[in-house]
């Protein structure tokens, strides 16, 4: 009985946390005019070494910067060499995470020695996952001041083919990109 009641909470944990979308926030210059920004490029032609494999991983380097890339050409921002408006930079942290679950298995009264006894069965379950946290910065070109930070955070999932892993990182660049220019 206890082993059917593990696995059915372990898997209801899994479920609420691997359905969980991409959980995005914005921070932004208010007194900027987002509107006459049109060209960008990347501030730093590679990302910085983190000293996490899952991280330094230069395919991943490649997906994240596709994923704006695209975002960015098919919202008519136009990448450029030469004088951009913007510089953009991403930062990918990876972070332990704990879930708690509680569970009370039974409740009982009484006993032989005590009618006024009362009981319940309680067990705590401790989860370890890992959340990714996508950072997305743009800075103006002329000061290099920051201008819009947009914020996904998302469980670190692994997937069996690499247009899998594309896909997944152009939906949480999609959902990141989305809040920008703010409104």
């Amino acid at each position: 009985m206890k082993k059917k009641t593990v696995t059915a909470v372990v898997l209801i944990v899994l479920s609420i946390v691997g359905c969980s979308t991409v959980q995005v926030s914005q921070d932004y210059d208010p007194k900027q005019d987002f509107s006459r920004f049109q060209t960008w490029q990347w501030r730093e032609a590679t990302q910085q070494a983190t000293g996490d494999v899952r991280i330094d991983n230069p395919l991943l380097d490649t997906r994240i910067r596709n994923a704006v890339e695209t975002h960015l050409a098919d919202r008519n921002f136009n990448h450029t060499e030469s004088t951009p408006e913007m510089l953009l930079s991403y930062h990918l942290v990876i972070e332990r995470r704990i879930y708690t679950d509680t569970y009370y298995s039974s409740i009982g009264a009484g006993a032989y020695y005590s009618p006024w006894f009362w009981d319940t069965g309680v067990e705590t379950r401790i989860y370890q996952y890992d959340q990714s946290r996508l950072t997305i910065d743009i800075h103006a070109a002329e000061s290099d001041a920051l201008l819009w930070r947009g914020e996904g955070l998302y469980l670190l999932k692994t997937f069996k083919t690499p247009k899998e892993a594309e896909e997944a990182m152009q939906k949480t660049v999609d959902k990141i990109l989305g809040q920008f220019p703010p409104q």
